[in-house]
């Protein structure tokens, strides 16, 4: 199967008007039909979707090479450190580091015609006793990007919304366009969920499925129940 070769020229932006904000390239409307990983690129195309997520930047080149090749749009993710691997948000040599890394993939990369979204981050929130550092180290992250590439949004990424995590995205992150959730089982209910925990950004769900281990109750051995793929496929 062909698939035609994107002519898109480089500008994503977001409008708000009175029925919410819309994500839009060149001026048009794009409603994100994603997926997440690296499966095969031509058969999320085959599919219908027109966007897929990484979650690190190391073969962003070739990531957004490929999908150029199948006219998709590609989010590139940046991994950042956390706390729960070792990783200090209190070391000013280290968050630098960060920074360059990511900085460097944005100068290569800002004008691929492929490029939809920067994601700095996945989840570091979880578990994370420095918050605060955290919070504003992606916002300083952020800005520094929107320095470089004005083109692009950037997002950043959490576990779920619980209302403490929105509230501190919201009071430390004025330079992060968009919040990238990830919710299994209740991806149904999240827009409703995020307004009634103070969201006011855009949001985008960036991962979602079949409910995830810590979202079931155990069975009566105490076991954790793995649902069948005709459970998964009705949820």
């Amino acid at each position: 199967q062909m698939f035609a070769i994107s002519a898109f020229g480089g500008v994503v932006s977001l409008e708000k008007d009175e029925s919410g904000f819309k994500l839009l390239r060149d001026g048009e409307p794009f409603f994100i039909k994603g997926a997440g990983g690296g499966g095969p690129k031509g058969l999320l195309a085959g599919i219908g979707g027109n966007s897929f997520r990484t979650w690190g930047a190391k073969t962003a080149q070739a990531e957004l090479d490929e999908a150029q090749k199948y006219g998709l749009a590609a989010t590139i993710g940046f991994w950042f450190g956390h706390q729960k691997h070792g990783f200090d948000y209190s070391n000013r040599e280290a968050l630098e580091r960060q920074k360059r890394d990511v900085l460097k993939v944005v100068r290569e990369l800002k004008d691929h015609p492929a490029l939809l979204i920067w994601a700095l981050g996945n989840e570091m929130e979880s578990g994370n006793t420095q918050r605060e550092a955290m919070w504003r180290h992606i916002n300083d992250v952020a800005m520094a990007v929107k320095a470089i590439d004005p083109n692009h949004p950037v997002m950043t990424v959490v576990a779920g919304i619980p209302r403490a995590t929105v509230e501190e995205f919201n009071r430390f992150c004025p330079n992060v366009d968009i919040l990238g959730i990830n919710t299994y089982a209740g991806s149904g209910s999240v827009g409703g969920r995020y307004r009634k925990a103070g969201g006011v950004k855009p949001y985008i769900v960036t991962e979602f499925g079949p409910p995830g281990q810590w979202e079931v109750k155990k069975n009566a051995f105490g076991c954790l129940p793995e649902l069948t793929s005709a459970e998964k496929a009705g949820r």
